[in-house]
């Protein structure tokens, strides 16, 4: 049977991980898979009540830059190889697959992003991390539609009697084709924002400060990923420290990688100008836990906004309680900026 399309999509996970650790990707597939990796309201608290990192060394030296896409260029389609002949007919079936990832004892993984491909539909399980620094990579082959076997998907289970894995073809030259790589981070669900709400149809030439903290009382912020435009241009700051600058000649939104969040409380702040007729910024964020939880922030009413640009405002001890919100001048896809804005793959 040949594959008429891909379910596809990237996640982020983040798994508590002692030195030396060995990083456990639990995938149950219904179909045939491709995959690259790249190593609730929150309540409210204040900062004397934020938690603990219980691995701050993993990230101190961590810096944030520019977000690396997980291409597929590299990877292989794989399955159990019941079928000798690359691409063929298999048996209806559910196969766990497990891929352990050793990384080098002097170093901590601190967040991982995973893309995946696959024939008809795939579950995901979160990552888990130990002390064994070993490599394996190998499905089960069970009773074609028993379920997985219990557990699979812990760390502690052993894997030593699996069967590899069998290539069913190159992301080159294959049955199914070459998958569409998804964009990082969706817009679909941000706002256009600015200190007025006509800003689309024209605003002040002039520089704007905005802000937004996540505060996360209940459990420990690793790392993020943030995707951003403002017409015309801006510098992002997270926690004070200056992550990068993009403007609106480029046509395309920038995303970035934050390694080195705060525990609890995180602050995302933007100073961005424009130099003539509309003006608007737009971003997604995506926050990972230290319990491999998701946040998604959106830029929306509930950022703060100044009509000026006091000195320090990005910083995260920084006073905004008397900012007002900003205005929400429109959702994504609304004129002069439309849907077409560049977005860069996972």
């Amino acid at each position: 049977m040949v594959l008429t399309g891909e379910e596809f999509r990237p996640f982020s996970l983040r798994p508590q991980l002692p030195d030396c650790p060995r990083i456990a990707v639990i995938l149950p597939f219904v179909g045939l898979f491709a995959a690259v990796i790249v190593v609730a309201t929150p309540s409210i608290c204040t900062r004397e009540q934020s938690f603990a990192d219980s691995t701050p060394g993993c990230k101190n030296t961590a810096t944030p830059h520019v977000f690396e896409p997980a291409f597929l260029n590299v990877s292989k389609w794989i399955w159990t190889g019941e079928n000798p002949t690359p691409g063929g007919n298999n048996i209806i079936s559910t196969r766990p697959l497990r891929k352990n990832i050793t990384t080098p004892c002097d170093k901590c993984a601190v967040c991982a992003t995973i893309v995946v491909a696959s024939r008809h539909g795939h579950n995901s399980n979160p990552l888990h991390g130990w002390y064994k620094c070993n490599l394996h990579y190998r499905p089960v082959v069970e009773n074609p539609r028993s379920p997985p076997p219990t557990n699979f998907q812990l760390a502690s289970t052993d894997d030593s009697s699996w069967a590899f894995a069998a290539i069913q073809g190159t992301f080159q030259n294959s049955v199914w084709g070459q998958p569409t790589l998804p964009p990082v981070l969706p817009l679909s669900g941000s706002k256009w924002i600015w200190t007025s709400n006509t800003a689309n149809t024209g605003a002040a030439v002039a520089s704007r400060a905005f802000r937004k903290t996540i505060n996360q009382c209940a459990k420990v912020a690793v790392c993020a990923t943030v995707l951003i435009f403002a017409d015309d241009h801006y510098t992002l700051y997270v926690n004070g420290a200056s992550v990068g600058s993009g403007s609106f000649a480029g046509g395309a939104a920038i995303a970035y990688t934050i390694p080195n969040l705060l525990p609890t409380l995180n602050t995302f702040a933007v100073n961005a100008t424009n130099d003539v007729g509309s003006a608007g910024l737009i971003a997604t964020i995506l926050v990972t836990y230290q319990d491999g939880s998701n946040e998604t922030v959106v830029t929306d009413g509930s950022w703060k906004a100044s009509l000026t640009v006091p000195q320090g405002f990005e910083s995260p001890t920084f006073d905004d309680s008397d900012w007002p919100n900003a205005n929400v001048v429109g959702a994504y896809g609304i004129a002069p900026w439309g849907t077409g804005l560049a977005i860069p793959s996972a």
